[in-house]
């Protein structure tokens, strides 16, 4: 008898855990992305979708069309703070430098995603990814070009690395669903 009760327990223990993911798609799509990728935090993909009320009760296509266009509108942003650091007069030549080679990038990562954006559309999910990817790209060159030399801090380390979690996000949505 206490077999019984421990495995209806159980059973009933697991259909609430199901239920409860299927109530919040976001949680549960956002835990099977991390769970694919060890550099993905599960965190910050639940808070950047949660932001967007249309998450609520969306599908995984829906979390993704919505992740690329988070992740595009952070890149016009970043091209934004990019911009408005070249305009100080105070720079060095090599930060300044290192800035306008990320300012370049982000404005072609900007043009992935938006040849992402139309990939999904027709569900070419092989030229999403790969156009996503080569967006990721930017966040870790812009970031490496300050590396290069000794004593000089990136002043876009933080923005670098929420578009490379944005962008993980997305990859791993196209993943899911290719």
């Amino acid at each position: 008898m206490k077999i019984f009760f421990k495995l209806s327990m159980l059973f009933l223990f697991f259909n609430y855990s199901l239920s409860l993911n299927h109530r919040n798609p976001t949680n549960y799509f956002c835990k099977k992305a991390a769970e694919s990728d060890p550099i993905l935090s599960y965190k910050f993909c639940v808070e950047s979708l949660e932001s967007n009320p249309k998450t609520q009760n969306a599908t995984l296509e829906d979390l993704l069309h919505i992740s690329i266009a988070l992740t595009k509108s952070n890149s016009t942003t970043i091209i934004s703070s990019i911009s408005k650091l070249l305009k100080q007069q105070n720079l060095d030549s090599y930060t300044r430098e290192a800035l306008e080679d990320c300012l370049e990038l982000y404005c072609d990562a900007k043009s992935e995603l938006n040849e992402a954006m139309w990939d999904l559309k027709k569900k070419d999910y092989f030229k999403a990814n790969i156009d996503v990817s080569s967006a990721m790209d930017s966040s870790s060159t812009c970031e490496n070009g300050f590396n290069e030399k000794k004593g000089i801090v990136s002043p876009l380390s933080k923005e670098n690395y929420v578009f490379f979690q944005l962008t993980a996000i997305v990859l791993a949505f196209i993943n899911m669903l290719s």
